[in-house]
């Protein structure tokens, strides 16, 4: 017996450091605003589950307000000097949107200059990371400051995944054709006309040669002066693995990379119970619920705009109402207020027959993943993008929240639960996404598990080591270009000395 009892223990310890050995330590950093940053929550529970440490490194105003559900996760802050929720998107994309008044460009490459800047000289935040000795770090790969998040990992001489919400084929470097992959943000779809197809490749044209003012192209130089220099593109090529919220049921088929995941939105999953206060007002809504959230950065809008939506939302009796916003409901009856609300629980329940959306892509993403009908308001960055193809797929359709009136607006809504086609166009791509992405942030969680396991190189493209002037070939096109004007000027050359001779003899002749 106590031999037997003695083999269990050791199998028990055997086991657990078997366990211990195979688990790795993961830093995330997002992107610095509520929304991104639950998905990186979401992939860090993920990687818990299969065994790892994980730390979450966001901002200290992020950490204050208390809007992420970090137990378990160990968290490192740093302090930006702006938010920007609130003193961008608030301040500036969304007030110069609902005003139609043009965005002050120059405020708003300063807050992001101050922001990068006071993020990527925080030497104690450095110093946090280090201290982690991670494995791999796993920061968001936009169009904004955390593009500049990759001088960390390049800094501790870690591997990097990535996480982005577009195609982008430079930093990648993947093979494309303009002719039917459309540009970001152009609101363009895979069929193009001549024009469409011209103003596509010019908009990648421009994309190729754009650089945001608060991009910092020396940020190795800068903020990583004892690493050799690499420019930011070559250094972002290099990341192990790059995470894409995109797939072809909601989005379009992409050309990709072996190390380039189209996964869907890590934001799409099965809903966690619903509190009490939401699940008893869905529950009574037997007529049907509309859920109406403009996401986690808008926090304020004018009061026209505001006093219209209540307007439409009392049109709409019997049915009931979830608003996502701080405002006193005239029917708490009819329709409930909140300043949070859990979104994906919401659209899950059997009751839900609308969302009403700005169209974020993870609120896009968690509407087709239940099935849920949808129109969208959307108000800045990639939200109109977002709701033209919800609509070109005919999943619901769009609207102007400046200019649409409360009836128009009512009627809209009522015109997506009785007209058929939008419940089963939503219905297969809720199927069809189940199908090929299953959960997407569990199948996130295996690729990072995977690079840490085996490493990315096997997968990554040779376009990937070169610089980009090599990838899109301009010094070959170079080359043929120089060859050709060349031999054009020794043929026009040949051809006036011919014509001089001809001339010449003629002239004699003569």
């Amino acid at each position: 017996m106590t031999a037997m009892l003695l083999c269990f223990m050791f199998s028990a310890v055997s086991l657990v450091l078997l366990h211990s050995s195979s688990a790795s330590r993961v830093i995330f950093m997002p992107f610095p605003i509520t929304s991104q940053a639950y998905i990186h929550v979401q992939m860090a529970r993920a990687m818990m589950d299969r065994g790892h440490q994980v730390w979450l490194v966001v901002p200290d105003i992020m950490v204050d307000k208390n809007v992420l559900n970090t137990t378990g996760i160990s968290v490192i802050q740093f302090h930006t000097g702006y938010s920007i929720e609130d003193d961008i998107v608030d301040e500036l994309f969304l007030k110069s949107y609902l005003a139609e008044e043009s965005m002050p460009f120059s405020v708003l490459c300063e807050r992001y200059h101050v922001i990068a800047h006071n993020i990527l000289s925080n030497e104690k935040l450095f110093q946090q990371m280090k201290a982690v000795h991670a494995d791999l770090f796993v920061f968001d790969d936009n169009g904004f400051i955390a593009k500049m998040f990759v001088v960390f990992p390049y800094r501790l001489e870690i591997p990097f995944a990535c996480v982005d919400f577009s195609f982008e084929p430079f930093d990648r470097r993947t093979a494309f054709s303009p002719a039917t992959v459309p540009a970001f943000r152009s609101e363009l779809n895979q069929h193009m006309t001549l024009p469409e197809r011209l103003k596509n490749t010019l908009l990648f044209l421009f994309q190729l040669m754009y650089r945001p003012p608060w991009h910092y192209e020396d940020v190795v130089a800068r903020y990583a002066p004892e690493m050799p220099y690499v420019s930011l593109d070559r250094l972002v090529a290099r990341a192990e693995l790059w995470l894409v919220h995109l797939d072809p049921v909601v989005f379009y088929p992409y050309p990709t990379l072996p190390n380039v995941k189209y996964i869907g939105s890590m934001a799409a999953a099965p809903p966690d119970p619903l509190e009490s206060r939401f699940q008893s007002f869905m529950d009574n809504a037997k007529d049907g619920a509309v859920v109406v959230t403009f996401g986690s950065m808008v926090k304020n809008m004018p009061q026209n705009i505001t006093d219209k939506l209540i307007s439409a939302f009392l049109k709409l009796r019997p049915l009931k109402v979830v608003f996502r916003f701080d405002v006193t409901s005239p029917d708490p009856e009819q329709i409930m207020t909140s300043s949070w609300l859990p979104q994906n629980a919401l659209l899950a329940h059997r009751n839900c027959r609308v969302f009403v959306t700005h169209c974020g892509k993870s609120g896009v993403y968690q509407g087709v993943y239940h099935g849920v009908p949808m129109l969208g308001l959307p108000l800045f960055f990639d939200q109109h993008e977002n709701a033209h193809i919800m609509q070109a797929k005919g999943f619901g359709t769009t609207r102007d929240i400046r200019k649409i009136s409360d009836q128009e607006l009512a009627d809209t809504i009522k015109h997506l639960i009785e007209d058929p086609h939008y419940k089963q166009n939503i219905t297969k791509a809720s199927t069809l996404f189940r199908e090929l992405n299953g959960v997407p942030v569990k199948s996130a969680a295996y690729w990072l598990d995977h690079v840490m396991k085996y490493g990315g190189d096997y997968m990554r493209s040779s376009g990937q080591e070169m610089p980009l002037y090599q990838f899109l070939l301009l010094d070959v096109l170079g080359i043929i270009g120089g060859t050709v004007v060349v031999l054009l000027m020794l043929l026009i050359c040949c051809l006036k000395y011919l014509c001089r001779r001809f001339c010449k003899t003629k002239f004699k002749r003569e």
